[in-house]
């Protein structure tokens, strides 16, 4: 990693020394011919006000990355939100009504169970406990039968060090049932210092169908506002491709893999206010430092760079981060023109400045055209028959494009293409 901080006197520092940083990082990843995303991201552990990070676009990235095409939104999937379609519920009883349920734990066997309910008409309610200031507290956590929650988005939510699901013994301990039966319909009751929190999407939902915090039973014509105590709403769901942007009206979201190749976080007075770090400011005030952190993967801008620039070849390198700018290739090492004629080359290519790697094995020229594609040199200048009338072969890696061009002009053609 390359890191690097920044420390100022108040918050206005920090933002403009977050921008610069933000512009530099955009001019190396630019020149270093990556193609990348700036999507806003969770600052996990190092904590802060607002962080981006810099994502690669690749199949073999570790993240999931959420974009809109129309407007530009992007996010990774801890920070993501989206527009989901509102969901019109009938009226329901005027309290929910406890019905039987044997043999039933999961989403799906309620979907087919004969009284039951489509996912997105059911409360799936999961048991959590949160680290928060040092002390694990239990968390009940509603969402959309159809929905999936996300443990990063939990924790940032609740602003928790970390987030466990509960063990079957912790679960039947708090609220008198096993997972599958449970609900948050009198669950405060059961447990009092309980935090039931819920996703978004369940807002104003009515004649839902949840877990009666009683094995093999459950409640239907659940109305959230009416019949659960929810002390906060967050956007907890892990969001999906297709659904609506949140920024634009017309936009529709994709998501993909993406690797980090950098991130940049406004830390703030986190960690001064924690080691005393103070300056004084003009009129003589003593303030916290305010402080900014940025990271840049070096070894994964090149990670990147190949992911995003290769053939079945090989490598493809960007000109700005090969190892060499040309390959000369000796055909037949066995034959003194070819062999002085690229040792020659060879020369006045370095002369004029440039990085040249001299390829005089004694291989079959087939075989050093095949390490040349492998490991991706920009460009192969090609000593061969040719030569006998004063003409050497150029070959570019990124189209495979080869053309002729006289050993006297060579040099400076080279240089020109750089």
């Amino acid at each position: 990693m390359k890191d690097a901080y920044t420390f100022d006197v108040d918050r206005a520092g920090l933002d403009k020394s977050f921008l610069d940083q933000r512009e530099a990082y955009k001019k190396i990843f630019t020149r270093c011919g990556i193609e990348f995303l700036i999507v806003e991201a969770s600052s996990g552990a190092m904590g802060g006000s607002e962080s981006n990070e810099f994502m690669a676009r690749t199949p073999a990235g570790e993240d999931l990355i959420v974009s809109c095409a129309s407007c530009g939104y992007a996010a990774n999937l801890e920070k993501a939100t989206s527009r989901v379609a509102d969901i019109v519920d009938e009226p329901g009883p005027a309290a929910p009504e406890e019905f039987p349920t044997p043999g039933v734990r999961t989403i799906e066997d309620l979907i087919s169970f004969p009284g039951g309910a489509d996912a997105n008409r059911q409360i799936k309610s999961l048991v959590y406990f949160a680290t928060i200031e040092g002390e694990q507290r239990p968390v009940l956590v509603l969402i959309r039968g159809d929905h999936q929650l996300h443990d990063v988005r939990l924790a940032d939510s609740l602003r928790a060090t970390a987030v466990r699901p509960a063990q079957p013994e912790e679960i039947r301990n708090l609220l008198g049932a096993s997972a599958g039966s449970l609900g948050g319909v009198g669950a405060k009751n059961k447990t009092r210092d309980l935090r039931i929190v819920a996703d978004s999407a369940l807002k104003n939902r009515r004649n839902m169908t949840t877990g009666a915090n009683k094995d093999d039973r459950h409640l239907r014509g659940v109305d959230i506002g009416r019949d659960i105590s929810v002390d906060e709403w967050f956007d907890l769901r892990m969001v999906e491709a297709g659904e609506g942007c949140p920024r634009c009206e017309n936009g529709t979201l994709d998501v993909f893999k993406g690797m980090e190749i950098g991130h940049i976080f406004k830390l703030g007075t986190k960690y001064s206010e924690s080691m005393g770090a103070t300056v004084l400011t003009q009129d003589g005030k003593q303030v916290p430092i305010v402080m900014g952190s940025y990271g840049i993967g070096v070894e994964r801008i090149i990670t990147a760079a190949i992911e995003q620039h290769h053939d079945d070849d090989g490598i493809i390198w960007p000109r700005s981060l090969a190892p060499f700018d040309v390959v000369v290739t000796i055909t037949n090492m066995k034959q003194d023109e070819l062999r002085e004629a690229g040792e020659k080359l060879y020369q006045e290519l370095e002369s004029a400045g440039l990085e040249v790697l001299l390829d005089d094995r004694d291989e079959r020229a087939g075989v050093k055209f095949k390490d040349a594609d492998l490991i991706g040199i920009p460009y192969r200048i090609t000593i061969g028959k040719k030569v006998a009338e004063g003409v050497v072969e150029l070959f570019d890696r990124s189209t495979k494009k080869t053309e002729d061009v006289r050993i006297s002009e060579v040099v400076t053609y080279v240089k020109s293409k750089r």
